[in-house]
């Protein structure tokens, strides 16, 4: 796709003409799979950017991600597995991570700072923030900073600072579930897509931060 999309609706209707074309292809397809794979983090940022601001396209992009995600388990089951390392299993698919309606929100403490017009410090400037000067925006530029903490937020500020990793369970509960057969480290295939979508994770509904 040339050039990156500008809004929401553009990434949407760009991830709609992608998954027309796949819904064509005689299965297994290597085009279609490689669509497949990068559709599913496209929709989920489509998700990410639209839910407080466009309701209805989030539950649009979030129909196609559940389709996306039920073509991959049925004819790519290859790429529905779950990760393991360190002695872990992990969810990291896009698909899953986009039910999870949670995001990172940091406080951040600026030490130092310049303006992107003259590089002084914002205060010893007459520059104003958003304004233009001879085609240039004025921006504060954060040159130094600390992060003094991160909050697990359902609306954080940047509206794709999201989850990309979270453990799949322990040891012990995947034995639990899995039987006396699992043993760690065996690959694990991921079966949610093939069961219809169980809903949206809204377990922070109540947190904002900033």
């Amino acid at each position: 796709m040339a050039g990156s999309p500008r809004t929401e609706w553009e990434l949407y209707e760009r991830c709609v003409a992608a998954l027309r074309s796949v819904r064509t292809v005689q299965h297994p397809d290597a085009a279609a799979k490689a669509t497949l794979l990068g559709l599913r983090g496209q929709l989920r940022e489509a998700m990410d950017r639209a839910e407080f601001r466009d309701p209805a396209l989030f539950e649009s992009a979030h129909e196609l991600v559940d389709e996306v995600g039920t073509l991959l388990r049925r004819y790519y089951s290859e790429s529905c597995t779950l990760p393991y390392r360190d002695g872990a299993y992990y969810r990291e698919c896009p698909v899953d991570l986009a039910h999870l309606r949670v995001g990172l929100s940091p406080e951040i403490r600026v030490l130092e700072s310049e303006c992107s017009i003259c590089n002084l410090d914002p205060e010893d400037c007459d520059h104003l923030p958003g304004e233009m000067y001879d085609g240039r925006e004025c921006l504060s530029v954060i040159t130094k900073a600390e992060i003094t903490a991160v909050a697990i937020v359902a609306n954080p500020r940047q509206l794709v600072t999201r989850f990309t990793s979270v453990p799949a369970g322990t040891t012990a509960e995947l034995s639990a579930a899995l039987g006396p057969e699992f043993r760690p480290g065996v690959q694990l295939n991921c079966d949610r897509c093939l069961s219809g979508c169980t809903g949206l994770n809204h377990g922070f509904a109540g947190a904002n931060h900033g």
